[in-house]
């Protein structure tokens, strides 16, 4: 049996690049089904007159892994973040079709199933322009499944809602991530869908730390880790607690701090495992947090204009960690999440997951 993942891919997101190993994992590990990542590319980088372009991009990788100082120095700290999350993707087994702005409807004979998710590939403020493939459109319908696929918005602008429904209504099995997702597609077609977890959270602990990698900075000592995608929301509240209480503070996406900015997936996942605190607006993070069974402290995005919160809500309600919003938890709360409960919520949604995904496959 054969299945092809379609998914949002970007080589600057920890979260997109964790879930879509998650469920690569979860069909070839787990199930033993053979899988590969598929995606579509408009431009051809083996194209003539591009060709100069292909082969900097050579060069530039070869020197980041060679001499990460100088290719850091020459061309910038975001060329190593780029080639560190490069060199992690090859344990995402993918085929690519360069020079198509989607996907050939050729693929369809060549796979049995194929799989939409997860993360936030029916988005429309970014997602828009690949909702063919998002959609599988080049599939017949049989074969499409949907699995922990997300909106991230609260609803669906009435100038789209005709390609929602034309999209959503040739998939086999929906599921969705968060409970406006599944509001969403209710009042779309008319369908009920279950609520699943995302996929990272299918796997244990020990498999993430299996394909995780030790970063450039010191874990040996206490630190609270910061990772926010919106704008810092927070006024120095963290960094005087840490102060006052002897943790250091290491912050992602800081550019002022190479060795953090540059790191990869696979630093990511050790960052979060030996922190002793995490805040963060980002959803995998927080996802993150729990599998680690970390104290974490959950901030509202900044910047965006449309609200991406539904997604943290249904996570949060769904482990009982409400209370873990920045404005409800207080100083002396910061180092005490209650973690008894959810090693049996976790066991539960794993296996509403699998069965779902098993009774797909049928």
């Amino acid at each position: 049996m054969k299945v092809g993942i379609v998914t949002i891919t970007d080589n600057s997101n920890y979260g997109n690049r964790l879930q879509n190993y998650a469920m690569f994992y979860i069909m070839k590990r787990k199930l033993g089904y053979k899988t590969v990542s598929l995606v579509s590319y408009s431009d051809n980088p083996l194209l003539k007159r591009r060709y100069g372009n292909y082969l900097k991009t050579r060069v530039i990788r070869l020197l980041s892994s060679v001499c990460p100082r100088y290719a850091g120095a020459r061309f910038g700290v975001e060329t190593l973040r780029w080639n560190n999350f490069c060199k992690w993707n090859r344990n995402i087994p993918t085929k690519n079709y360069y020079g198509c702005k989607k996907l050939p409807t050729t693929l369809n004979r060549k796979f049995d199933y194929f799989i939409a998710g997860s993360d936030q590939i029916w988005n429309y403020q970014f997602a828009f322009e690949k909702f063919d493939d998002y959609f599988l459109k080049f599939a017949e319908s049989k074969k499409k499944i949907a699995i922990s696929a997300s909106f991230g918005v609260e609803n669906i602008p009435d100038k789209y809602k005709k390609i929602y429904r034309e999209g959503l209504m040739d998939f086999s099995c929906i599921s969705v991530r968060e409970k406006q997702g599944q509001l969403i597609i209710k009042n779309l077609i008319n369908r009920e869908v279950p609520v699943l977890i995302d996929p990272v959270m299918v796997l244990n602990k020990s498999e993430w730390i299996k394909i995780s990698r030790k970063p450039k900075v010191d874990l040996s000592k206490p630190y609270i880790l910061k990772y926010y995608l919106g704008k810092s929301p927070e006024n120095g509240k963290i960094d005087n607690w840490a102060e006052n209480n002897g943790y250091r503070v290491y912050e992602l996406l800081n550019k002022q701090i190479p060795e953090l900015y540059e790191a990869g997936p696979g630093e990511f996942i050790s960052l979060i495992n030996n922190a002793s605190l995490i805040c963060s607006d980002s959803f995998h993070c927080i996802a993150f947090s729990i599998i680690f069974s970390k104290p974490f402290i959950v901030y509202s995005r900044q910047g965006y204009g449309i609200s991406m919160v539904s997604r943290l809500k249904t996570l949060l309600k769904k482990f009982g960690f409400e209370e873990r919003w920045e404005t409800l938890v207080s100083e002396e709360e910061f180092l005490s999440c209650d973690y008894t409960k959810i090693p049996g919520i976790l066991e539960e949604e794993k296996k509403k997951f699998m069965d779902y995904v098993i009774n797909s496959l049928r």
